[in-house]
């Protein structure tokens, strides 16, 4: 089996194999937490407050993080391919440090947060909830750069082992101890210590591939190629936090389970998509230094063409068994949850164009900022527009809306700087797969609103 993974695994399937792992767990511990509170516990109640204050966590911390972190990560493929053997060991640190200061900014926000919203008397101890998981996001926010520094060095074996293993205990330790009865706090005390194992293995591999070194001047030119992706991540990607929030203070806590539920993406498609972005991202600004940008385009093209003649399909097939999913996956007290997952799938039309990544490739970063104001504009708009008319679903509709706008502004801005939507985009294929898919949808809304699997 080693020799096999060291056989297939690439620059281009590692990453995303790798990703599939982190958010196959994240799967993973919703299904477990659905059905261990469903079965472990005597309140229907109380288990679904064990997943509302989990889920609340999340949706706090990654809102705090998600920006600065995908940023980081994703400029630092592209910067660490285009730097010289002697720069790319003092990026490796640096941008480590860059990762620490704004893990301990997002840390002190977390527990102000809990501290200011939740008083002691809180019959669930959500304050020393938010206390304690301000821990793990200081620790282990910092350690995502250990999977870039395996990616980057070509260790894709053990890319995948670090994975299994961090995310294998993951899933184990938030789980087992509900499983026993035992607290939440309890399973989150438990992520702390997992995420100072993390913290201190990426220390080790910085000493071993990087050099131990603030250089200042690096560190701002590489936060000057970050702060407009940054920008653009935070607006464009603060939408899907902001549409929980909205959520969240509309409406209960069932139905603040339910949509979160709903909204979880497969992780599948999400990380094809991505972690092809982040590889022809990098692909691109490499050729594009040599003088070979249309080569770049080209292969992005291929590529993106075969993952749209599998994602499609299997995205169709989604939509007309995802309440049947829903229910043997979660339980019945989830199924309607299928309906903002049906609406989630259509974004699979825009994920499937890349002008994104065309932009990151060429460096012109800066146009992120004009296109998700823009953005976030639209899609605040749709949201409380579309709550009123169609209800929490109407946050759906909204973000599958405004998400396909911004791709297309991206896409004009390309056909500026002279790269047309064809040359990186198979159009006639795409625009079929799209309009099928948007006729499955309907047809699955049709199918189990007369057939529903709950009455």
């Amino acid at each position: 089996m080693p020799g096999f993974l060291e056989s297939k695994l690439n620059r281009f399937n590692s990453l995303q194999t790798f990703q599939f792992l982190r958010y196959g767990a994240i799967l993973l511990i919703s299904v477990l937490l659905a059905k261990i509170t469903h079965y472990a516990y005597d309140s229907p109640g109380y288990g679904l407050l064990i997943i509302s204050r989990y889920e609340l966590l999340l949706l706090v911390s990654s809102s705090l993080t998600f920006f600065w972190v995908s940023s980081i990560c994703n400029t630092l493929i592209p910067f660490y391919n285009g730097s010289d053997e002697d720069q790319q060991k003092h990026i490796l640190f640096n941008a480590f440090v860059i990762l620490v200061v704004l893990s301990s900014v997002g840390a002190i926000a977390m527990f102000t947060f809990g501290s200011i919203k939740y008083s002691e008397n809180d019959l669930f101890h959500t304050k020393d909830l938010f206390h304690t998981f301000s821990l793990v996001v200081f620790l282990n926010t910092p350690t995502y750069i250990a999977d870039y520094i395996l990616y980057l060095k070509g260790k894709y074996k053990s890319l995948i082992i670090w994975g299994v293993v961090t995310f294998g205990l993951q899933v184990v330790l938030l789980c087992m101890p509900l499983l026993m009865g035992q607290t939440l706090n309890l399973a989150i005390n438990l992520w702390v210590i997992l995420s100072l194992l993390k913290f201190n293995y990426t220390i080790i591999l910085l000493m071993k591939y990087s050099i131990i070194s603030v250089h200042t001047r690096l560190i701002l030119d590489f936060m000057k190629r970050v702060m407009p992706f940054m920008f653009s991540i935070l607006l464009a990607g603060s939408m899907e936090y902001i549409s929980s929030y909205i959520v969240q203070h509309y409406y209960t806590e069932a139905e603040f389970v339910i949509f979160r539920y709903g909204a979880k993406e497969l992780p599948v498609f999400l990380i094809l998509a991505n972690s092809l972005s982040n590889v022809f991202s990098g692909e691109i600004a490499k050729l594009n230094q040599e003088g070979k940008l249309e080569e770049g385009v080209r292969k992005l093209k291929h590529s993106s063409t075969k993952l749209m003649r599998r994602t499609f399909p299997a995205t169709m097939i989604l939509m007309l068994v995802s309440p049947l999913l829903f229910r043997y996956m979660y339980s019945e007290q989830f199924v309607e949850g299928y309906k903002v997952f049906n609406i989630y799938l259509l974004l699979i039309i825009s994920r499937m164009i890349f002008p994104q990544t065309v932009i990151m490739g060429i460096m012109k970063n800066r146009i992120f900022y004009v296109i998700s104001f823009n953005y976030i504009i639209i899609n605040v708009l749709l949201s409380f527009w579309f709550m009123y008319l169609f209800g929490i679903y109407g946050i759906a509709y909204a973000t599958a809306l405004a998400f396909l706008a911004e791709k297309i502004m991206y896409a004009i801005y390309c056909k500026m700087e002279g790269i047309r939507f064809r040359e990186y985009t198979a159009l006639y294929e795409h625009l079929f797969f799209s309009i099928l898919t948007i006729i499955v949808y309907f047809a699955s809304m049709w199918l189990w609103n007369a057939y529903p699997l709950v009455s």
